[in-house]
């Protein structure tokens, strides 16, 4: 079993139950708490509580499953803070469901170079779930499938996450399938879901399919990510909900960016930055997005609407200048049930005001590239050499294989070696290290320090000390001046 602390919050959830049991039971209500999921959380994703208040799960070993594995933190019960006191790559022999709400999975906390997760599929069946600092690596096996993925239901947080190496997507995140007996699966959308400060990169082309990810759902924010060679779906539009997609970086697509966005979605595309590669040619080298209106998922198809302005295309002035003068592409004709939906034009989607969102604090998209060239990914505890491969090529344009887009991890040299240095002392296992507890003046002795709130200001102990912040100084995070990564300065 798990060294741990048992739960001393009880978690309310209103809730009607529509669908039988897929994973979680689908709740009709999704809490909104009061502070961020942590300090710098940004987005519709970022109300969420993850595990606060639950036990902490302690993954002591890197085996496929067993106690102390993270498949068993992932796949129990109730709220729980997951956190690593080993470094290395957990080598997935199956794909680990999350199918129980309220986790936070902390890959900040393994020492050493780090956590990677490798092998098969990481999928989220479920609601409230903050995923920090970890690396998705899947890498060629015989199932084709995402490296992270699954049928989220909402309130997801995905933070400086690195994903790649997947044989469909590298992390795809819109729908949640709900079965109904003897009918077709209900297909619902994800709702308030966040990927912030991550990375989709060298999605593996064995099979036509090197894709960066599938985004989506009905109120959800993707800001200050990375998309690097991969062949398309940088990222594809999943549903037809509220989707802001601003401060992003795309580098080295080969037949897409952005594309979807039909029926009745509502897209914002602001100062987000793109620089071809050595894969992409054409048109295709200053395409911002593709409108698109076969996908709908309305009765009737049709094109969304898109407000598209404050997008750097590298080389082009004049896109840049103005990103409807060709960087906005469309749909050609098609015919999609029955019927021939013509081509798109610029008076059928564009919308000269931005659709409202959550606030995402936004830069230019200049501005932006540096910050995610410095922090995007899991840069703690430090990058590793798969990541840091990856934004040098951004940087200078040149790629280590052909033209940048690979089939298996050995083209580009595989998996690192993650050296682990020696893990830090915790008597009680409660995911606080003894120094740190002696300095904020707790009992390293007594697991019920990690579960407290000594400063009163709404995160647990372990919660400050996995955000870096000190857990005897109140701090109002309801006031969002007080909203920033405290882990980045």
């Amino acid at each position: 079993m798990f060294r741990s602390h048992s739960c001393l919050l009880t978690i309310l959830l209103a809730s009607s139950f529509l669908f039988p049991a897929y994973g979680a039971e689908y709740p009709e209500v999704l809490q909104r708490n009061s502070i961020p999921a942590f300090p710098g959380a940004e987005g519709a994703g970022s109300w969420t509580a993850g595990g606060r208040g639950g036990r902490v799960l302690v993954v002591t070993q890197l085996g496929d499953s067993g106690p102390g594995s993270f498949r068993e933190a992932c796949e129990a019960e109730g709220p729980r803070i997951v956190v690593f006191g080993v470094a290395g790559i957990v080598q997935l022999e199956s794909q680990v469901d999350i199918q129980n709400p309220f986790i936070t999975i902390a890959g900040q906390t393994a020492p050493g170079d780090g956590i990677c997760i490798a092998g098969e599929t990481t999928a989220i069946n479920t609601h409230d779930v903050i995923i920090r600092y970890v690396r998705f690596r899947r890498g060629n096996l015989k199932r084709r499938d995402d490296a992270l993925g699954g049928n989220p239901i909402g309130n997801i947080m995905i933070d400086h996450v690195s994903a790649s190496w997947g044989l469909d997507e590298n992390m795809s995140m819109y729908r949640h399938m709900r079965p109904i007996p003897g009918q077709v699966d209900a297909k619902l959308a994800t709702r308030n879901i966040t990927i912030q400060w991550s990375i989709s990169s060298e999605a593996l082309d064995l099979n036509n399919h090197a894709f960066g990810g599938t985004w989506g759902g009905e109120n959800c924010n993707f800001h200050h990510n990375l998309f690097a060679c991969n062949t398309g779906r940088n990222p594809s539009i999943g549903m037809s909900g509220m989707f802001d997609f601003r401060n992003n970086v795309l580098f080295n697509w080969v037949h897409r960016t952005m594309d979807g966005g039909d029926g009745s979605s509502q897209v914002n595309v602001v100062g987000n930055y793109y620089k071809p590669g050595p894969a992409t040619e054409g048109e295709l080298r200053y395409r911002i997005c593709r409108a698109q209106a076969r996908n709908s998922r309305d009765k009737y198809p049709g094109f969304g609407k898109w407000y598209v302005t404050g997008n750097y295309v590298d080389s082009r002035p004049d896109i840049t200048a103005d990103n409807w003068a060709g960087g906005v592409q469309f749909d050609e004709a098609v015919q999609d049930k029955n019927e021939i939906i013509p081509a798109g034009t610029e008076e059928q989607t564009r919308w000269n005001e931005p659709f409202q969102a959550e606030p995402i604090r936004t830069q230019s998209a200049e501005q932006a590239f540096e910050f995610v060239m410095a922090q995007a990914g899991a840069s703690l505890p430090h990058r590793d050499p798969v990541d840091l491969r990856v934004i040098e090529s951004v940087r200078t344009g040149k790629v280590s294989y052909k033209k940048g887009i690979i089939e298996i991890p050995h083209d580009v040299g595989g998996y690192p070696a993650y050296v682990a240095e020696k893990s830090v002392v915790d008597t009680d296992q409660d995911g606080l290290p003894d120094d740190y507890e002696q300095q904020h003046r707790m009992n390293a002795k007594s697991a019920s320090d990690a579960v407290a709130d000594n400063d009163r200001d709404g995160y647990t102990n372990i919660e400050e000390y996995l955000n870096g912040t000190d857990p005897n100084q109140f701090i109002d995070y309801t006031d969002p001046q007080h909203n920033f990564n405290t882990l980045h300065q």
